[in-house]
């Protein structure tokens, strides 16, 4: 049996050196000319219907490109896996109703990090809370 030339054996990594400096290049350092920045508005309430959204203000700031809700999704939903037996039935975004603390209202995309967290901070969210002992459907 021959010997293995790779397997067993250490070897130098070329990227090595550049990661540990903090010199590599990752994905997320990439910044393409255009690239919009986008941020999420989540639910503070653990369960609560949603009574009315307004997204003028974050709509007017300089600097935002799109704000939607779910009205913005024309009903198109999602899933894990899109299969016959698990066909896509989220919503992108809450509607109507929230049951989680951390549930996706609105996204905002703009033209950096700062004007985005602006934005979704002028999104004006109207709640009635609900009892939590009622969550037990979506709707």
């Amino acid at each position: 049996m021959s010997e293995l030339n790779y397997v067993g054996k250490s070897w130098r990594r070329k990227d090595g050196p550049d990661k540990v400096t903090g010199k590599a290049v990752y994905t997320q350092d990439v910044k393409l000319p255009g690239t919009l920045v986008g941020r999420i508005l989540r639910s503070p309430h653990p369960h609560a219907r949603i009574v009315r959204i307004d997204t003028a203000r974050a709509r007017a700031l300089p600097g935002v490109k799109a704000v939607i809700t779910v009205d913005d999704t024309k009903g198109i939903k999602h899933g894990f896996v899109e299969t016959p037996r698990y066909p896509p039935d989220q919503e992108v975004l809450a509607r109507g109703k929230v049951v989680y603390v951390g549930e996706e209202i609105a996204a905002v995309a703009a033209v950096d990090p700062i004007t985005a967290l602006k934005a979704v901070e002028l999104i004006d969210v109207e709640y009635e809370e609900l009892p939590r002992s009622s969550i037990r459907s979506r709707r």
